[in-house]
């Protein structure tokens, strides 16, 4: 009886020796190389040190491809491993983005401002977002290619050529990681390029903070982009003011027939801040007087705050504009404008 319980006392020391080996850290368990360990554990910590393991433990490697299945953790521990060079990394995110079950996933991994270390992706990633297309769920990918910089150029015009990318595309454009090159692919693609909702949110985005973007919009862009800007919530008063007074002193006269509709949104927005832009065309632009008459209302109250303008009107009506806009002056003069009197 003595020899059993000795037995059994022996065995408890081991046992608990041995307990006491195991790790209880992700940095000890990683010290120690104990793969399993930081498997079982899952956490983002445990599988960030089984990808430094990786890089010369095959056992971690094989357990980071059977995770990347499931857990983003697995490829964002591939991605920092590109960083170091280590060649499973590549593999491994690679085999991701092909997989239309997993290049979502995969694409949130890459770092938005490391275009050099995107670069090798870039076909994987736009061949990802054309499989996906269908199925509408691209958008992480597009943001990676608008964020790549000059060398995603070609692949941007590709996806916003084709109507079924095209949407994601410009969301991924007007995502803050978005390259400065990715907005000039934007502006440059024929307008049939643009056409989709999307787009047109993008450009507005893009307009509220970006001053070459505005001033494409104001000098270039299709009208309806304009009047998207001009719109309520779209961007600041003051840079509705701008873009307007670009866009009247520097658009063709042949242009400005379809000004009227996108002018009249402004006006009605920020009167108080337009004012002074219409008053400007009109006195220095005569070509302008149908499409600014055309955007005011005649008889609408606000055009009491149209100080300036109100004082111009009477110019239309010695000028050359139809009968039709001198008879809407007119109107302007004797309703609209009276209250301010």
């Amino acid at each position: 009886m003595k020899k059993r319980g000795a037995s059994w006392g022996v065995i408890a020391v081991i046992g608990f020796g041995l307990l006491g080996c195991r790790p209880s850290t992700v940095s000890d368990a990683e010290a120690k190389g104990d793969v399993g360990w930081l498997d079982s554990e899952g956490s983002a910590d445990a599988v960030a040190a089984l990808g430094r393991l990786a890089d010369k433990d095959k056992r971690a490697e094989a357990m980071l491809r059977a995770r990347a299945k499931y857990d983003v953790n697995a490829f964002i521990a591939a991605w920092s491993a590109i960083h170091r060079n280590a060649a499973w990394g590549a593999d491994v995110l690679r085999g991701g983005l092909q997989d239309p079950l997993r290049a979502e996933v995969a694409a949130s991994a890459m770092e938005g401002n490391d275009a050099a270390r995107i670069a090798p992706f870039l076909s994987d990633v736009e061949s990802a977002m054309v499989r996906l297309a269908a199925s509408a769920k691209s958008n992480t990918l597009a943001t990676v290619l608008a964020a790549a910089g000059a060398q995603a150029h070609d692949a941007i015009v590709r996806r916003l050529g084709d109507e079924t990318t095209r949407g994601a595309m410009c969301g991924g454009i007007a995502n803050a990681v978005a390259s400065p090159e990715a907005r000039v692919v934007l502006r440059e693609v024929p307008s049939n390029s643009r056409d989709n909702a999307a787009c047109v949110g993008a450009v507005v985005t893009i307009a509220g903070t970006d001053d070459d973007t505005l001033r494409w919009v104001a000098t270039k862009g299709e009208p309806g982009l304009l009047g998207a800007t001009s719109r309520e919530g779209a961007i600041s008063c003051a840079r509705v003011h701008s873009m307007w007074a670009d866009a009247l002193a520097n658009r063709a006269a042949s242009q400005f027939g379809a000004l009227t509709v996108p002018l009249g949104a402004a006006v009605k927005r920020c009167p108080q801040t337009m004012d002074g832009v219409l008053a400007d065309a009109l006195r220095a632009k005569p070509e302008s007087h149908a499409a600014v008459v055309g955007a005011l209302d005649p008889f609408a109250s606000d055009l009491t705050q149209l100080t300036a303008t109100c004082s111009v009107l009477p110019v239309v009506l010695r000028g050359r504009a139809s009968p039709i806009i001198r008879e809407r002056a007119s109107d302007a003069l004797a309703h609209g404008c009276k209250g301010r009197r």
